[in-house]
């Protein structure tokens, strides 16, 4: 993506990724390759609204601004594209967990409810999860090198969890807890609770079976707060497909949501 002139570099490029298993269940997943060195004025970018740039904006770092600017646009272009709207007239709001919802009516539509949707960004990628049936979300999170995931694990993996990784291997323990690091923000941005759930991201457990793409996480509630319908168990999830040095999850409701009309 960097051989082209700056004038007519692409800020990103979006990929459908196969994940069969949500897409029976309605979801679809959206690869986002991101050129972090591409102009913050590229094409691309002018569906962003004043307060997506404001926020691109307030990055110190230049990579983080065009990583959340094209993270921004790719996901407008997607819903855009699915609904057959104007990319830069859609209106977005935030939950009180942070997750973005269409808002407002359209030419005479209801846009908000038409959609589910979730977006992740991490290195030069993001993801994004859309269904018009389920509710859900997504994580990917570039496998770095030098970040010291050990000590971090506690707060993220249930002691069980714990017990499990310092089984394995030692080269292959990262993994392991990048991989549970998806499959648990996943899974909670899904829910939409955030790690203000009871209990935290600790709070439940997803390993102890067979991981990466294309394998389900086992999510087993740690504590009563998550075991019912109305937490994690109502969920399920998968490994799905990441570019190289990357691990990424999308999860789903298992009970479908009701779309709005217009």
């Amino acid at each position: 993506m960097n051989s082209l002139p700056t004038e007519r570099r692409r800020a990103y490029e979006i990929s459908a990724i196969d994940v069969p298993a949500a897409s029976r269940a309605g979801v679809e997943v959206r690869l986002v390759e991101i050129d972090l060195s591409a102009p913050l004025d590229a094409p691309q970018l002018s569906v962003l609204d004043d307060a997506e740039r404001a926020r691109a904006a307030r990055f110190l770092r230049r990579e983080d601004a065009m990583r959340h600017a094209a993270a921004r646009a790719a996901l407008r272009e997607t819903v855009a594209a699915r609904l057959g709207l104007p990319a830069g007239d859609l209106r977005f709001l935030r939950d009180d967990a942070g997750r973005p919802r269409l808002a407002g009516i359209f030419d005479g539509w209801r846009t908000d409810g038409l959609l589910d949707f979730n977006v992740s960004h991490s290195g030069a990628y993001a993801l994004i999860a859309l269904s018009s049936t389920r509710r859900v979300g997504i994580d990917i999170e570039a496998r770095r090198e030098r970040f010291d995931w050990r000590a971090v694990a506690k707060s993220v993996l249930a002691p069980r969890e714990i017990a499990h990784l310092e089984s394995l291997a030692e080269g292959l323990q990262r993994d392991a807890f990048y991989d549970a690091w998806t499959a648990k923000e996943a899974l909670l941005k899904a829910l939409g609770t955030g790690i203000s759930l009871a209990g935290g991201i600790a709070g439940f457990e997803v390993l102890g079976g067979e991981r990466g793409t294309g394998h389900a996480p086992r999510v087993h509630a740690v504590g009563p707060q998550m075991s019912d319908d109305s937490g994690v168990a109502g969920y399920e999830a998968l490994w799905c497909p990441a570019p190289a040095g990357y691990a990424a999850c999308v999860a789903w409701s298992r009970a479908a949501r009701v779309p709005a009309h217009g």
